[in-house]
């Protein structure tokens, strides 16, 4: 049997998620280089129209803050990396797994967690993992049902955010060239006219690619714990340690990309999603 849905309301285990919680909003600070990105984009190209004298000065603009918001990069992968790790404490120590020193490295510090757990002022972090995985079943297939929550989580809300992006930047440069139309602008200027945009475009595209390989991974993921769990089904037989230290493994290199969700988009979603992954884990387990 299984004991982690008592663990996760441990307060060494809070502690854990109140720090990850921090590095991981302090990761998504840089977000509002995007928000920046997205104003310059969809303003100066417009106003340009309008403005030609100013076309020059916004497209430097545009390629000066393309270049901070490339710098800005190394910073988010930085503090991605940091909450991954310690997201990645969390877990491991509530299953029981080792720690895979080859692919994590070494652990977050003592004195660093304790710092950013420090910063985090909520109290909604008991039951990470949801309830419906009860104390009945098998600690190994407990672990697969809380690894499954982990990629339906963020499968998810990745869906939404592509498509979210992808109308976004439909949308808005089928507004500027309708805008651009009706002012008889030529096909040069209209190219001038979007260099402030690269940054918006860079945005979209990168995020567009890396959420869409995310996803991918995930299904095959998705697959694999599926077939662990009808193996359980079928034949009672238990998930072998280093099967499951395999899809942590690729849950930990999902975590450490920087394309991460918006927390205005996540709030969005969020309880919708919560009771969406409460209703599929309790089916899952009513089969097993």
């Amino acid at each position: 049997m299984n004991n982690i849905n008592q663990l996760q309301n441990e307060k060494k285990f809070i502690e854990y998620l109140k720090a990850q919680r921090v590095a991981y909003s302090q990761c998504k600070t840089y977000q509002i280089l995007d928000i920046i990105s997205v104003v310059i984009s969809i303003t100066l190209p417009l106003i340009g129209i309008y403005k030609s004298e100013l076309v020059n000065v916004f497209g430097a603009i545009g390629v000066v803050w393309t270049i901070v918001y490339l710098v800005a990069e190394s910073f988010r992968k930085s503090k991605a990396k940091q909450g991954a790790k310690i997201q990645e404490q969390f877990d491991t120590e509530l299953y029981g797994l080792p720690w895979n020193e080859v692919l994590c490295k070494t652990k977050i510090n003592r004195d660093l967690q304790t710092e950013l757990s420090s910063k985090y002022k909520g109290n909604d972090l008991k039951d990470w993992y949801s309830k419906e995985i009860g104390s009945e079943l098998p600690q190994e297939v407990a672990i697969l049902l809380c690894q499954r929550i982990n990629f339906s989580w963020e499968l998810n809300l990745r869906k939404k955010y592509v498509s979210f992006l992808i109308i976004s930047i439909v949308f808005y440069y089928g507004i500027f060239l309708f805008v651009a139309a009706l002012e008889n602008t030529g096909l040069y200027d209209i190219l001038i006219l979007l260099a402030p945009s690269i940054s918006f475009l860079i945005y979209g595209v990168q995020n567009i690619s890396a959420l869409r390989s995310h996803i991918k991974s995930k299904h095959d993921a998705l697959n694999l714990i599926d077939s662990k769990l009808e193996e359980y089904k079928s034949n009672k037989i238990i998930p072998k340690t280093d099967e499951l230290r395999q899809v942590q493994d690729l849950i930990y290199t999902e975590r450490i990309v920087p394309e991460k969700i918006p927390d205005w988009f996540y709030k969005t979603f969020r309880t919708k999603n919560e009771t969406r992954i409460d209703d599929l884990i309790k089916t899952i387990k009513n089969e097993l």
